[in-house]
């Protein structure tokens, strides 16, 4: 039970803010104008990191060493948002639909955790609480379909 609580947890932590920036509910919506990437990271770390320009949308903010860590191509121009702690989320269906993924995913596992809890101490008979659940993962799913697709596409 401790583990699926720490993965829900963490995974809702990492993905609840990332969701909100990519649906435009938080942070400074911009253009990021990719100027090069680069591998970066130890070995088991390594992960893609562009660098380039950040203008807001409104004009007022601009960061010409803005960096990104997503594998873009150099020239192209990417809409994010800017977020409170100065680092950019990619915005779009496709990345909408991979955070919604993942703050789905985090909620099942703690729903999982506290279904089974509560019906090993014998507090609830009900099927209604895990049909939830099958719910929410088959969205889960569904979120990661579209958003595959999405992203294929762009």
């Amino acid at each position: 039970m401790a583990a699926l609580l720490a993965g829900a947890g963490a995974t809702l932590l990492d993905s609840v803010p990332d969701l909100s920036y990519a649906a435009r509910w938080a942070g400074t919506p911009g253009l990021f104008v990719v100027r090069s990437c680069a591998e970066v990271g130890a070995t088991k770390e390594r992960h893609t990191q562009c660098d380039g320009t950040f203008r807001s949308d409104d004009g007022k903010t601009v960061d010409l060493d803005a960096t990104i860590s997503q594998s873009l191509t150099a020239g192209a121009a990417v809409p994010v948002q800017r977020t409170s702690n100065n680092s950019y989320v990619r915005v779009g269906v496709a990345a909408f639909c991979g955070w919604l993924t993942m703050t789905l995913f985090g909620t099942v596992l703690a729903g999982t955790a506290i279904m089974t809890v509560l019906t090993l101490t014998g507090h609830t008979r009900s099927r209604a609480g895990w049909k939830a659940l099958l719910a929410a993962a088959g969205v889960a799913l569904a979120s990661a379909l579209i958003g595959a697709i999405a992203g294929a596409l762009t």
